[in-house]
């Protein structure tokens, strides 16, 4: 009989095991990635491409084109693949991105054969039709607009700005007018500049059966997207930063959004899965430094976060919150004491392993589910990372002391190198 007077064992995690993909590399340049799992009877295929703003020549020609892909193909119209993707039970939809664009079909693994064949229409026959995409574009005009009126948007473009410069590919969203200018033809352009299986890698994941593997091998071998002769993208990759502090005035707006940060190092950087460890202490999580202070002990705001951003080609660390207009500066002035004092001592004892105990169970109820694992392994390829990289986060964060934390808070948190944007009303 259960005894509910004692408290369940604990137990040290010494070692993740993250599932390994077989990985075929089919004769048309695409590699395949399987990682299967018979507990449920369902499929996800990620099909990702080296598509994302990393490659634009012109600004809003990559998620204008990722989109583009489900207004029709030349056997399908849009509501064709909206009612078929229906009518099996199924989701399929894109995520464009920074570096990657990624097209997402989830199914029932029996009813793969009947979704593949659409799927691969849609990646490899678009038709571009004129009028959906004018009427695409509108919607993500307005879209944009709407967007453009709240101050978190704001603030996040402008501190990208800042940090990247204006022209970068990793400067978030769009300043007005820019999606007016793209044309149907350069959309199309970059389609066939970046949509290429030589560069294709397919993640597939769920009830693979060996049938349906050898399906998958054989059907994604025969998708032929091949560069186009007119293909010299050439991406964007000087860095000139701006001011070191800048107001996005909103009149009338009685909330300030603040956002605090600099670049970061790579994912793959000897001080990255420290400096997470650091992040977590000081806004990462909702008992951390920046929540005690700023939202229970001087009630400026619901909620305060602190978040590492890793791309491929760069990281970006930054603070982020929503003031009441009238103590934005105090806010300021409160989250560089914060910072301040984790660069003058240590972390205490309790406090870190407090935070250490809370990441690692965050890390394996993150992993608990294969699409879960899927997502792991997935960024272990796309960032070309060691195969041990998890367990090296696991032994990172049970062994990094505090002076080492106390070290790196000195190196990365320097208040000169940190850029700061407010978007609201002055107070």
């Amino acid at each position: 009989m259960l005894d509910r007077t004692k408290a369940p064992d604990t137990y040290e995690i010494d070692a993740v095991s993250i599932q390994i993909a077989e990985v075929t590399h089919l004769s048309n340049g695409a590699i395949l990635h399987i990682i299967k799992s018979e507990t449920q009877p369902v499929i996800r295929l990620d099909f990702v491409f080296k598509a994302g703003k990393w490659f634009e020549d012109k600004k809003g020609t990559s998620d204008l084109a990722a989109k583009m892909l489900l207004e029709g193909s030349l056997n399908h119209t849009a509501k064709q693949i909206a009612d078929k993707v229906a009518f099996y039970g199924a989701s399929f939809d894109n995520n464009h991105g920074y570096d990657r664009t990624e097209f997402t079909l989830y199914c029932l693994a029996k009813y793969t054969s009947e979704l593949l064949a659409l799927v691969l229409d849609v990646l490899q026959n678009p038709a571009f039709p004129e009028e959906e995409f004018n009427l695409l574009k509108q919607r993500t005009i307005q879209s944009l607009k709407v967007q453009r009126q709240k101050n978190n948007y704001l603030a996040t473009h402008s501190f990208t700005q800042q940090v990247y410069g204006s022209t970068h590919p990793y400067t978030f969203g769009f300043d007005e007018g820019v999606l007016e200018a793209v044309t149907k033809e350069e959309v199309e352009q970059y389609y066939r500049n970046r949509f290429i299986t030589q560069e294709l890698e397919v993640f597939a994941c769920g009830a693979v059966d060996e049938p349906l593997q050898k399906q998958l091998e054989h059907e994604i071998a025969a998708l032929q997207l091949e560069p186009s002769a007119a293909s010299a993208t050439t991406p964007k990759t000087g860095i000139t930063a701006e001011d070191k502090y800048k107001l996005v005035p909103v009149a009338d707006s009685l909330q300030s959004s603040i956002r605090i940060g600099r670049r970061f190092p790579r994912i793959d950087h000897p001080d990255y899965q420290k400096l997470l460890v650091l992040n977590e202490v000081l806004g990462g999580y909702f008992g951390s430094r920046l929540m005690r202070n700023i939202r229970e002990d001087k009630g400026y705001t619901y909620g305060i976060h602190s978040v590492i951003s890793p791309k491929e080609q760069d990281s970006v660390f930054y603070i982020g919150t929503d003031v009441n207009y009238a103590v934005t500066d105090n806010t300021i002035e409160e989250v560089l004491k914060e910072i301040k004092l984790l660069q003058q001592e240590e972390i205490p004892v309790d406090e870190l392993e407090t935070v250490k105990n809370y990441m690692l169970g965050k890390f394996l109820n993150d992993i608990s589910t294969i699409f879960d694992q899927c997502d792991r392994y997935k960024r272990i390829t796309l960032h070309k990372l060691s195969p041990e990289h998890y367990n090296k986060y696991v032994t990172t964060i049970r062994t990094v002391t505090a002076p080492e934390l106390l070290e790196l808070a000195n190196q990365y948190y320097k208040e000169e190198e940190l850029h700061t944007a407010v978007a609201g009303r002055k107070d």
